[in-house]
């Protein structure tokens, strides 16, 4: 049974990785026919019907003085991220966005810290200061690269973790008593239909009719949607109840080497450089996420 139990782990884990680490390419494929709102808007909508059959169910069990702080991870956790990313994906490639990404581990403590009381050490203060400094050397060597022709636009994921950070410290100090699928819909139910709206107050649908790949690029939007969504939200709470959140959140560790590979399959180049920034990078999310043994304090 333990065999099976740690399969199930590293199971959950990897399929975890491949999902969220694929989020960023297949952004990409849906900025090939649609435009930054436009995907983004796509996403939002797509995920909020997925999950709108359940959460009619679960709406009661949301408690109403609860209510403004779950619209504010709709839009902090869910819709302006969304819009940040793909216009990010405008200027910078697919796997930069992805590895830049991993600092939200890096603002989530920081935010914590200013606002939410969290506990910071000399060696949270370390990690943040690596995890910056690997994100400001990113930025830096993107600078000329073909696929980075606005290096300037990385500075939109890093709004977007802090968009994150904020979205995950109001989950953990006033909603940990919801259940996770629940709260991912009715989050979403707060930026879905007006992204709705706004879509189809656009050309989105001429673009079906006057661009062949339309079609195959809005599926691709549609997976980003489904998987990185509804589809990770099961797995990822699956994976803390059969193991820790600590252990849960050592995706972060594995998602850039995912955008990382989709990125070099997909032509967008690669400095060997950029392999050192995202391990500085890592070191700090260590140092911010590691807890001593007793023994050791």
């Amino acid at each position: 049974m333990e065999g099976k139990s740690n399969f199930l782990r590293w199971f959950y884990l990897v399929i975890l990785s491949l999902i969220w680490g694929s989020s960023f390419i297949l952004m990409k494929r849906g900025l090939q026919s649609f435009t930054a709102n436009q995907v983004a808007a796509m996403r939002m909508i797509i995920s909020c019907m997925v999950l709108l059959p359940y959460i009619l169910h679960q709406l009661k069990n949301i408690p109403k003085k609860s209510l403004k702080y779950v619209a504010a991870t709709g839009l902090l956790g869910n819709g302006i991220p969304a819009f940040l990313f793909t216009h990010a994906e405008t200027g910078i490639s697919s796997s930069m966005a992805g590895m830049l990404n991993s600092l939200t581990s890096v603002f989530t403590l920081v935010v914590g810290y200013w606002f939410f009381s969290t506990a910071f050490t000399k060696r949270h203060l370390g990690g943040v200061i690596l995890g910056l400094l690997g994100a400001v050397a990113l930025l830096w060597l993107s600078a000329g690269v073909a696929e980075s022709a606005q290096p300037w636009k990385g500075s939109y994921v890093l709004i977007a973790t802090v968009c994150y950070a904020f979205s995950v410290n109001i989950l953990r100090n006033k909603l940990s008593d919801i259940n996770a699928l629940t709260l991912t819909g009715a989050a979403l139910l707060f930026v879905g239909p007006p992204c709705g709206i706004y879509l189809f107050s656009t050309d989105f649908i001429h673009r079906f009719c006057v661009d062949d790949t339309a079609f195959i690029n809005a599926f691709f939007v549609f997976l980003l949607a489904f998987l990185g969504t509804a589809v990770s939200t099961v797995i990822f709470n699956h994976l803390i109840r059969i193991s820790s959140a600590l252990y849960a959140s050592s995706v972060t560790y594995l998602i850039p080497f995912i955008a990382v590979l989709w990125g070099l399959y997909d032509g967008e180049t690669f400095n060997i450089l950029y392999l050192l920034a995202l391990v500085i990078i890592l070191i700090g999310i260590y140092l911010i996420n590691y807890k001593p043994r007793k023994s050791e304090i």
